[in-house]
């Protein structure tokens, strides 16, 4: 099998910066597959891009490399040895420190790279192992202050994908960085949450998942979701059963509430974003 490549960025398609990547790693891995999750991140996003990785990768096959490159702290300072938990808004460290480090990350099955900011937090299990990305062997011979993705991560992805062992890029990394995600919580017998993604139909996924719901709330109950001042009654199974011009939720592909209009964009109409709060109960 041809050795596949994902590639997750918030470079945008209106610039070379991901094509020029995929040259990068067709030089070292000509018959390599690459394939692009999406390059729309929000700039700066490390929590979006996360959460759009942990939806992706379990749909790849065993041995897939995955490249993430959502990296504010590009060209900053490197720092060992420190454990750090990092804020869900900023992507700063609680510490004040500057983060970058380039990391590797061997799951059991799938390989991850990327900034060690956090992006990668969905696969750092207690079964996966970390290795920093220090060996200039496997680097570009002229490394930008601007763009590793293209000096670093791309070239080091083409050498894991021609059969190079993680533990050669660099030493052990104990503690990588981790972010912290929102997490909904119940309240009496409402569960409060927020929107966490925003995909390009305009539909809005919170992170109530579906499991959160079913513990608390049994199926003959009637379903409230409230988002600003708009109401939602039920949920459907098909974005089919709503009428035009009605908000309706639903849950999605991710397992998770869904907001959305039917055949229009429930960002624009409902003028949501990101981290906007959301509530679902019983009545």
């Amino acid at each position: 099998m041809r050795p596949v490549i994902t590639l997750t960025t918030d470079f945008g398609i209106n610039d070379p910066f991901a094509g020029i990547m995929k040259g990068v790693l067709l030089n070292i891995v000509p018959d390599a597959q690459i394939v692009d999750i999406t390059h729309n991140i929000e700039p700066q996003n490390i929590i979006q891009a996360a959460l759009v990785l942990n939806a992706a990768y379990p749909w790849f096959p065993r041995k897939t490399i995955h490249v993430v490159i959502v990296d504010p702290g590009v060209g900053g300072s490197f720092i060992k040895n420190t454990e750090r938990v990092l804020s869900t808004r900023t992507g700063e460290a609680r510490l004040g420190l500057v983060i970058r480090r380039a990391i590797v990350v061997q799951s059991k099955f799938q390989t991850f790279l990327g900034p060690d900011n956090g992006v990668l937090t969905p696969i750092l299990h207690p079964d996966s192992r970390t290795y920093e990305i220090t060996n200039k062997k496997y680097f570009l011979n002229n490394i930008s202050n601007t763009f590793h993705g293209r000096d670093v991560f791309a070239p080091c992805a083409g050498w894991l994908a021609s059969g190079v062992e993680p533990s050669k890029v660099g030493p052990r990394v104990l503690k990588p960085a981790r972010q912290e995600f929102p997490q909904p919580h119940l309240k009496d017998t409402t569960l409060h949450g927020e929107i966490i993604h925003i995909d390009h139909f305009g539909n809005l996924t919170t992170n109530i998942s579906a499991e959160l719901i079913r513990e608390h709330i049994t199926s003959s109950d009637t379903i409230e979701v409230q988002i600003g001042k708009h109401r939602i009654d039920g949920l459907v199974t098909g974005y089919y059963q709503m009428k035009s011009g009605q908000p309706g939720a639903i849950i999605n592909s991710w397992n998770h509430l869904e907001i959305f209009y039917r055949e229009d964009n429930a960002k624009k109409k409902l003028k949501a974003k990101t981290g906007q709060p959301v509530t679902l109960r019983a009545c």
